[in-house]
């Protein structure tokens, strides 16, 4: 009964996965074409829709969704090292020219960046944010700590995350380390969602400045 149930999951899991990726691959395909520009809010709907309606997922994801880890002064700390990390290391890339995308620094030291207009924040600080801290350290982290041990986790994760984001694919690389590790300790993806969240905030607007 118990092989039953896991061979389930693991089918529904893989059923999961073909979907989100290839409603992934036509929302962003036809964005322009149908959806004018609205295809993060589409794709966003899509994934909450797919993750509550399969069980095995919906059962990882809940357990996560919680605030209590807020109680603990740890999880704060936490959350100050998963900012300030990666935020030395941008800095560092941005003074040394290195682990990045080198027209992106050129772009930043001329005055060339643009911050994103207000549909793209809202898109960056609220929506993917929730949906990349549910998929990556909520359904990928835990589904994977079933089968193999919490370092392989951590890591095949993060170089996920990292795939999604090749203009800092180093940067990236870290930060989900450091992200799918506080959720580890906290079992909860709010706070990572938190840092997540300011992160992007900083990057699309206050990097400008700061």
């Amino acid at each position: 009964m118990i092989a039953t149930n896991k061979n389930s999951n693991t089918l529904n899991n893989f059923v999961y996965a073909v979907l989100l990726m290839l409603t992934g691959y036509g929302v962003s395909y036809f964005n322009n074409q149908l959806f004018n520009g609205f295809g993060t809010f589409i794709w966003f709907t899509i994934f909450i829709l797919l993750s509550i309606s399969f069980s095995s997922v919906r059962n990882l994801i809940v357990p996560l969704i919680n605030f209590k880890p807020f109680k603990s002064s740890w999880t704060y700390l936490y959350m100050l090292v998963g900012i300030m990390i990666p935020y030395l290391i941008l800095k560092l890339s941005v003074h040394y020219e290195i682990l990045m995308d080198r027209s992106l620094i050129v772009n930043y030291k001329n005055g060339w960046l643009e911050g994103p207009n207000q549909l793209s924040l809202i898109d960056a600080v609220i929506l993917a944010p929730i949906w990349e801290e549910l998929l990556f350290r909520g359904v990928l982290l835990f589904a994977l700590l079933k089968v193999v041990k919490p370092v392989w986790a951590v890591v095949l994760t993060s170089i996920l995350f990292s795939l999604f984001h090749p203009a800092y694919l180093f940067l990236s690389l870290i930060a989900g380390i450091l992200l799918a590790c506080i959720t580890i300790k906290t079992k909860s993806v709010i706070p990572s969602t938190a840092i997540h969240s300011t992160w992007n905030l900083y990057t699309g607007k206050l990097f400008l400045f700061f």
